[in-house]
């Protein structure tokens, strides 16, 4: 007894898995162990930072997942490989860059990101196991008791779930011995389910499956799945006798502990999706949708009568306390015009959606019916262009009519996305289906004996429906609020980062500013010690080769201008003098103190050598001609007038003369 309660609580602890879940990796270091490079990635799933770990990977680890991926055909960024000099610090760290931006390239596209290879690679430890022969193995123990199928080949990953499988299925020909053998033996439910479903339906079945081939899906329990298995198996029981011209009738379905196996049948054309990338059904997954060699888009005409028809299915399946949930171009398939979901068992089942990983960015979208009406404006937009959305609002809506991108704004944009999505009876009473879809539309009974849409559900069914919606819209809203406190995180550390930017943006501007100044002061100051050295190399009192300091420089400066200043006062006091006089005693006065004040500052920074031949060469006649004289007159008066005007003012201190 022990046992089974110990089962019993390890079935209901159990974890199960979103593998919608974004995963963002950062590449933090990368080391050298035994002559080969490993990267440590940090690993986060969804908003929740308690969802982490961390896994070592190499460059060929990167490479394995690049030959799995190449049969998208998507044009990733994957570095080469290189043979020589891979192993220096500078490479490491550009292949670092090159790896971290392709391993976020593949996470961000949707495709990619739920592929299985991906999946491994960066978690190994949830997707390690061989979900195929876990396929298989619950396949087999569903049909053994019933004895009327048989399990064929697998048709491979044609479609975008890793928990689900595709098998080719025929139905034996009915045996009464073994049927009442089960009928006796059969005590559940289940079993029950088993036993209407082989008996009652034995000569349909055979016909249908004459007619065209079936397809057996298995898929495992999703997140969300909150209905007892005693309720789930007559829900199911509901499902397979659901009779609506706008969805695909179930054939069989059962459950067990782990799953549930449907099976239904397989149309040679294909889904939506298929028409719309121009793909074959029965290629994988990657290689259908990755990068479609060709694009095809629908008249408006068809968008409106198929996007009528997909309202009023989901119309009826809200009127019936029953929401859909998973609605997309996979999920869809067109016959003679008339569309038909695919599918209608995966909400009870607790999968996740293929947009979920949109629609949780949003808090306004979080009821099942808005939820539904947001998938419908992606399937309107996925028709319209010919190619999905990749982003969770539209940014710009072109090459449509203004009447189908007032329809798109109101279910896709960032406003209505804010302020609330309208119902499904607004949408369907919008102008745009009254203007190109004809007032008829499908109504193709799934058989002859009933052309009314009919499911039924029992009160203890649509009561644990009820629940199921509470709980899982409960769990999305709990997700939107993480989402929401991540982005403010993010905003805050943006915000953080560029007032950090901007300081340093400004102390750098400070410093450059600075070193300016310096700079505009030492040329000035250079400036100002060329003026000097010429005029007092004018007077023949200086060489050019002499090496004059900055201090000296001033000094002299100050001294000319000081002393012209008191030869300016002179003049004021005493009556002026005859021009001529006047200009011989001024050009006098003003070569005297040009030499004495030279002399004096050539002598302080001079060696004692130097100053003695200074001496020799100011003792030494100056005999000139008038016009040798003359000119140098105006060269002194010059160089005198250029020092006065272009004199450091800064540098002005008092000095005594000894006139």
């Amino acid at each position: 007894m022990d046992i089974f309660e110990k089962r019993f609580g390890q079935q209901h602890t159990r974890y199960i898995q979103d593998d919608t879940a974004t995963v963002n990796c950062v590449i933090e270091t990368a080391q050298q162990v035994n002559g080969h490079t490993e990267y440590l990635l940090r690993l986060e799933r969804g908003y929740v930072k308690q969802y982490s770990w961390k896994i070592l990977r190499r460059y060929n680890d990167f490479a394995e997942l690049q030959k799995h991926l190449s049969i998208s055909e998507i044009d990733l960024p994957f570095p080469g490989k290189k043979l020589f000099g891979n192993m220096r610090p500078d490479f490491i760290a550009e292949r670092r860059k090159a790896l971290q931006l392709y391993i976020n390239t593949v996470l961000m596209n949707p495709i990619l990101a739920s592929s299985l290879p991906a999946k491994r690679f960066v978690d190994p430890d949830s997707y390690s196991q061989s979900f195929h022969d876990q396929a298989v193995q619950n396949a087999l123990l569903c049909l053994r008791s019933e004895g009327l199928w048989s399990l064929g080949l697998t048709l491979g990953a044609i479609g975008w779930r890793l928990r689900k499988h595709y098998f080719k299925v025929t139905q034996k020909p009915p045996d009464t011995k073994s049927s009442s053998k089960s009928l006796v033996k059969s005590g559940s439910q289940t079993h029950a389910q088993i036993k209407q479903s082989s008996v009652t339906g034995a000569d349909q079945l055979l016909d249908a499956s004459a007619s065209s081939e079936l397809v057996l899906e298995w898929l495992e329990y999703g997140p969300d799945k909150y209905i007892d298995d005693k309720e789930l198996g007559g829900i199911l029981k509901s499902l397979v006798g659901l009779q609506h011209p706008n969805i695909e009738a179930l054939h069989y379905a059962m459950h067990n502990e782990n799953g549930c196996l449907v099976i239904r049948k397989f149309h040679k054309h294909g889904t939506l999706k298929d028409i719309l990338c121009m793909a074959t059904p029965k290629n994988p997954f990657l290689s259908k949708y990755g990068n479609p060699k060709g694009r095809m888009a629908l008249s408006m005409k068809q968008v409106a009568v198929y996007g009528k028809q997909i309202l009023e299915v989901l119309i009826f399946l809200h009127s019936k306390g029953y929401p859909y949930g998973h609605l997309h171009s996979g999920n869809i398939i067109i016959i003679d015009d008339c569309v038909k979901l695919l599918d209608i068992e995966n909400y009870v089942l607790g999968v996740p959606s293929f947009y979920r990983p949109f629609f949780v960015q949003h808090g306004k979208i979080y009821k099942s019916e808005a939820i539904d009406v947001y998938c419908f404006g992606h399937i309107l937009f996925e028709m319209a262009m010919g190619y999905p959305m990749q982003e969770s609002i539209v940014r710009q809506i072109t090459d449509c009519p203004e009447i189908l991108k007032n329809l798109l704004e109101s279910i896709l944009s960032k406003e209505a996305c804010k302020t609330g999505l309208p119902s499904l009876e607004q949408l369907l009473a919008h102008d745009f289906f009254k203007q190109y879809s004809p007032s008829e539309i499908c109504t193709k009974p799934l058989n002859d004996e009933s052309q009314k849409p009919h499911l039924k559900l029992s009160l203890n069914a649509k009561e644990a429906i009820k629940q199921a919606i509470l709980k899982t819209e409960n769990r999305l809203r709990e997700e939107q609020k993480s989402v929401k406190n991540q982005k403010r995180i993010v905003r805050v550390q943006e915000l953080m980062s560029s007032e950090e930017e901007k300081r340093k943006s400004k102390h750098k501007a400070k410093q450059e500013y600075k070193q300016s100044k310096l700079k505009q002061q030492g040329s000035l100051q250079n400036n100002n010690g060329r003026l000097a050295l010429s005029a007092v190399g004018a007077t023949g009192s200086v060489t050019e080769s002499s090496e004059i300091s900055p201090r000296s420089l001033n000094r002299m400066n100050s001294v000319i201008t000081n002393n012209t200043s008191q030869d300016a006062m002179q003049d004021l006091k005493s009556p002026p003098p005859t021009p001529a006089a006047y200009q011989s005693s001024n050009e006098a006065e003003t070569r005297q103190t040009i030499r004495h004040h030279t002399q004096q500052s050539i002598n302080e920074m001079s060696p004692p050598g130097a100053a003695s031949s200074v001496d020799r060469q100011s003792s030494s006649p100056n005999i000139t001609s008038d016009e040798q004289v003359s000119a140098e007159t105006e060269i002194e008066r010059s160089a005198l007038l250029e020092s006065i005007c272009k004199f450091n003012r800064g540098s002005l201190r008092k000095v005594r003369s000894n006139d």
